[in-house]
């Protein structure tokens, strides 16, 4: 019994883990969207007071100015939610190998950080 509760663990947690990396994939393709969205309003849209701006499913024409700082609070929003999903992904790797029997050590280079200048 102790054999099948260990393989429900280990598949929640790898479940878990593929979760959060298609969340960040959604997030990234969102990421990118906004990115291109800021190169357009400072590019062709330069001489532009206002802008249509798709919010859910209606539009509306809203100043230029409003819209790059809603676009940049969104983009700093989705740059925090993926650092946070990236950590929570390395605790899950390093949970499912203990839970395979495993040390931990494997994993460890997943938790590496990058160094800052």
């Amino acid at each position: 019994m102790e054999f099948v509760s260990n393989l429900q663990q280990r598949e929640l947690v790898a479940e878990e883990i593929l979760t959060n990396k298609e969340l960040i994939i959604d997030y990234d393709r969102r990421r990118n969207s906004n990115r291109e969205a800021l190169g357009k309003l400072k590019k062709d849209l330069s001489k532009e007071k206002k802008v249509w701006v798709n919010m859910g499913d209606m539009f509306i024409k809203m100043p230029k100015p409003n819209v790059e700082t809603m676009i940049k609070k969104d983009q700093e929003t989705l740059d925090s939610e993926i650092a946070d999903i990236r950590q929570v992904m390395k605790e899950k790797v390093v949970e499912l190998e203990k839970l395979e029997g495993g040390d931990g050590s494997k994993s460890r280079a997943f938790q590496l950080k990058g160094m800052t200048p």
